[in-house]
C-alpha cells in the first residue's frame, strides 16, 4: 500500500483583535464620549447658574411697611386676635413704590381679610409664619399692577 500524499491542512490564521484600525476606532469613540460628558457638564452648570440669577437682584431690593394691624381671628367667641406688622419686599421700582403708597389702605384691608379667616391654631408660630407670609404675598400680588412683591416679612407677629 502506497501512502497517499497527505494534503496539508489549511492553517487558520489567528486574527488579532487589537489591530491599529480597531484601536483608532475605540480611541475616537472614547474621545467623543468624553467630549459629550464635558459638554453636558458645562451646559448643566450654566443652566443652573442662570436659574439662580433669575430671582431678584439682592442689591436692588427695597421694603415697604404696611403698618401695625390688629385683627380678630375666626375662633368662636371672638376672644383671640393677632397683631402683625407686615413688611413687603420688592425689587426697586418707582411705579410699584408709588402704587404701594397710594393703595396702602386697600392692601391693608386685603391683609385683614386673609388673617380674619384664620383661627388661632392656623397662625401660631413657628410653623405658620411662612404659610401666612406666602398667602399674603399671593393675595397682595393679585391687587398690584405695576409689579410684584417677592416676599413678606413680619416685624411684629403676636397672637393671643
Amino acid at each position: 500500500m502506497a501512502a497517499a500524499p497527505q494534503q496539508a491542512a489549511p492553517q487558520l490564521q489567528k486574527k488579532k483583535f487589537f489591530t491599529v484600525k480597531t484601536l483608532l476606532i475605540i480611541l475616537i469613540i472614547l474621545l467623543l464620549l468624553a467630549g459629550l460628558g464635558v459638554g453636558g457638564y458645562i451646559y448643566l452648570k450654566s443652566t443652573l447658574a442662570s436659574e439662580k440669577k433669575s430671582g431678584p437682584d439682592p442689591e436692588k431690593l427695597v421694603t415697604f411697611s404696611m403698618g401695625s394691624l390688629l385683627v380678630n381671628l375666626a375662633d368662636p367667641g371672638g376672644s383671640n386676635f393677632m397683631r402683625l406688622t407686615p413688611v413687603l419686599e420688592y425689587e426697586e421700582n418707582k411705579k410699584l413704590g408709588e402704587e404701594l403708597t397710594k393703595n396702602k389702605v386697600i392692601l391693608q384691608d386685603c391683609i385683614i381679610r386673609v388673617i380674619r379667616k384664620k383661627k388661632l391654631a392656623d397662625v401660631q408660630p413657628p410653623d405658620s409664619i411662612d404659610k401666612v407670609a406666602d398667602e399674603l404675598k399671593a393675595e397682595i400680588n393679585k391687587n398690584l399692577h405695576q409689579g410684584k412683591i417677592h416676599r413678606v416679612y413680619f416685624s411684629e407677629y403676636l397672637t393671643q
